[in-house]
């Protein structure tokens, strides 16, 4: 049976009908006899049942499970079920939803008919960067080093002491409730939580917790540092009602607090059940001298820890919900770790946590090193549900943590001094096809075929993979094969067909929040005044979608402007031009003219294997873009004894940019959602105030 009819057939066989002949008479009337509007005759376990008829509503409802390659699939089948898949208003979403990398916020009320509006005018604004008015914010208080901008919410850490590291108190706000608000300035909107003690950094889970994790050191009676995490609901400010344990106690240093002031760290993250953390101590303090450890928040319990060296590693970030993603900068590695959640033996020692892989990143020329590696992925992928009352959100949609990708801000030094900042760019969901890949291949060596014997080999889901990566070889590895110790990639093998570098400035690096869902956000100096503290927002969009619609789009226009007439686009990719449907609201227009956006994946993306370099400007907006969809080299204006790698670094990642015609006197942006956030730093370098520019997307 085909894997689409074989998805539809699971859902009737989940109703009783499972019978073989069964299913070949259902094969039989879908794919040879053919869908017949208004209704289908579908098996049912009796004689009697075979007079029942399938609505076209409950084929949809079927229908509307499948991914969107399948959906295409059934599409082919016969001239009934296409009409059927394109009339559906369900089904149109749902395939937009996926082509665009969102999923369905089913707390939101609106009809589906409006969402789909609304998703097509959002992404269609994003391809334009058309923006509303914008939103200015003077920060009403003196912030600290300390940010934090996800799902909806900017914190910022204030200081009151003078102490130039860390925070003293907590502010936070909701960005929508800044663009509502008619004195964006007011220190009334801003939140604000005190714990009594020097706050180090902090970590949110806002939408699935309500939850916030601050990392907090103190002075004790006998005038020793004590280092905690507490957990605090972000909505009260008060300890979580759902944590056992309020304070996390992670180690006392036998100096007083003055004498480690800003010479500790910390990177937290959590996911679900799991708080992660990556803790500097101060030098000398502890030995190990950083740990990273892997708690249950609720119950308090450490599940798994790992002694660090301090220069090695510095953050991390989650690639789903047991998997993250480790730079090692003396290493010049990524190194790939499964997280055990499951919970361990009371009075037990917590598990070592182990790498199951590590990707090499391009070897460093002579004299180049990494000083720093900062990454992250938004949003995070996780087992939960977006249930926390206080932040329950009435978006229509949501970005697809599955589709999202993750970016590492590679910070470089040399024997000069001299620092470079690089940006490496790859989907998760490609990082973690590695480790899989990986995985499955390691079992094959240690499980190689063989006749059949009583003793069936364990699949992946049966062992501890970690374990089983780690372990030393048996009878049964070959003996050519590595004996233990996690695969490691060379970068040839994983990197160039899946990432993309790209050059950075080392001030706008310094923002780690500048990604979400597969767009990434930046400033560029602009280029006709040297002399001027102007810059121009760049946004690159990864979504392999998105970077085809605009090149079709582009490349039709230009050739309109040429004089051709409509029929006579043909060659290479000009079915992209086709709409998917018929009917208002089925495509984008330009000139009057329908532009396809729901082509196939494959074929499409094979048609633009030929495409080097799409440049364009959007006669509205006048926004500057251009798609790349070809290998372009890394620092290729260099010659190879000044670039940072000793070899030519060359990556294929498609992307469209598009970068403002108006100029802005930003030191960075962020990124949130559907809100580019413009950074005006003070002579210190901290943020003085911050402009929203929320794309347009209609009422």
């Amino acid at each position: 049976m085909h894997q689409p009819m074989r998805k539809l057939w699971g859902r009737f066989s989940a109703c009783g009908h499972s019978s073989t002949e069964l299913q070949d008479d259902f094969v039989d009337r879908v794919l040879r006899r053919g869908y017949r509007a208004p209704t289908i005759t579908i098996p049912g376990p009796s004689e009697s049942s075979r007079d029942e008829e399938l609505s076209p509503e409950l084929l949809v409802h079927i229908l509307s499970y499948l991914d969107y390659q399948d959906l295409q699939v059934c599409r082919r089948v016969n001239q009934g079920m296409n009409r059927l898949i394109q009339s559906s208003i369900v089904l149109r979403y749902s395939m937009q939803l996926q082509l665009y990398g969102y999923e369905d916020n089913p707390s939101c009320s609106l009809a589906i008919a409006d969402k789909l509006r609304l998703l097509r005018q959002q992404e269609t604004s994003w391809s334009r960067l058309d923006f509303e008015r914008e939103t200015s914010v003077r920060i009403p208080f003196n912030p600290s080093s300390i940010y934090d901008l996800t799902d909806g919410v900017l914190l910022l850490g204030e200081s009151t002491s003078g102490i130039q590291s860390g925070a003293d108190t907590i502010r936070w706000t909701r960005l929508p409730g800044l663009i509502s608000s008619q004195n964006a300035s007011s220190p009334d909107i801003w939140e604000k939580i005190d714990v009594g003690a020097h706050i180090i950094d902090v970590g949110l889970a806002v939408e699935e917790h309500d939850l916030i994790v601050v990392a907090t050191d103190r002075e004790t009676e006998d005038h020793h540092t004590k280092f905690e995490l507490r957990l605090i609901q972000l909505s009260t400010g008060l300890n979580h009602p759902l944590a056992s344990q309020p304070a996390i106690t992670l180690a006392i240093v036998q100096v007083p607090p003055q004498a480690v002031a800003g010479n500790c760290s910390v990177c937290i993250e959590i996911i679900g059940d799991l708080l992660c953390f990556l803790f500097h101590y101060p030098g000398g303090s502890t030995t190990p001298p950083a740990m990273f450890e892997v708690y249950n928040w609720k119950t308090g319990q450490c599940l798994q820890i790992r002694g660090l060296d301090c220069p090695s590693y510095s953050t991390f970030t989650f690639l789903s919900p047991d998997v993250i993603a480790l730079p090692n900068c003396a290493d010049n590695t990524i190194e790939l770790c499964r997280i055990e959640s499951t919970s361990i033996e009371m009075n037990a020692p917590p598990k070592q946590l182990q790498s199951s892989c590590i990707l090499q990143l391009p070897s460093l020329g002579e004299g180049h090193s990494i000083a720093q590696v900062t990454c992250r992925s938004e949003p995070k992928m996780t087992k939960t549900t977006r249930n926390a009352p206080a932040f329950r959100s009435r978006e229509p949609f949501h970005l697809s943590p599955e589709d999202a990708v993750v970016i590492f801000n590679v910070m470089t030094h040399d024997s000069q001094g001299i620092h470079e900042c690089l940006t490496l760019i790859v989907h998760t969901a490609a990082l973690l096809r590695i480790l899989d890949e990986q995985t499955a291949s390691a079992m094959s060596l240690r499980y190689p075929e063989a006749p059949p014997s009583p003793f069936k080999a364990p699949s992946v889901s049966q062992v501890n993979v970690v374990e089983f990566l780690m372990a030393p070889s048996h009878d049964t590895l070959p003996s050519n094969s590595p004996s233990r110790g996690p695969p490691r990639l060379p970068w040839a093998q994983w990197g160039p067909k899946i990432c993309r570098w790209l050059e950075a400035s080392f001030g706008a690096s310094r923002w780690i929040t500048t990604t979400c869902g597969q767009r990434y956000v930046t400033v560029e100096e602009d280029p006709i005044d040297d002399e001027s503290s102007r810059s121009t927002i760049v946004v690159y969009d990864f979504n392999p979608h998105n970077v085809r619609r605009l090149a079709a789009q582009h490349r039709r226009r230009r050739r309109c402007l040429r004089g051709y007439r409509l029929a006579d686009l043909g060659g290479p990719g000009s079915e992209l031009f086709h709409a998917f449907g018929t009917g208002a609201g089925t495509g984008a227009t330009l000139n009057g003219m329908t532009l396809g956006v729901g082509t196939d994946v494959e074929g499409s993306a094979a048609r633009m294997d030929h495409v080097s370099l799409i440049p364009f400007t959007d006669p509205t907006t006048r926004v500057v873009g251009q798609i790349q969809c070809e290998p372009t080299e890394l620092m290729a204006g260099y010659a190879m004894q000044y670039r940072i790698f000793n070899e030519p670094v060359r990556t294929s990642l498609p992307f469209a940019q598009l970068s403002s015609y108006k100029t802005y006197g930003y030191g960075a942006v962020l990124l949130d959602r559907n809100m580019v956030i413009g950074v005006k730093l003070n002579d210190m370098d901290d943020i003085k105030e911050l402009v929203i520019h929320s794309i347009r997307r209609g009422s």
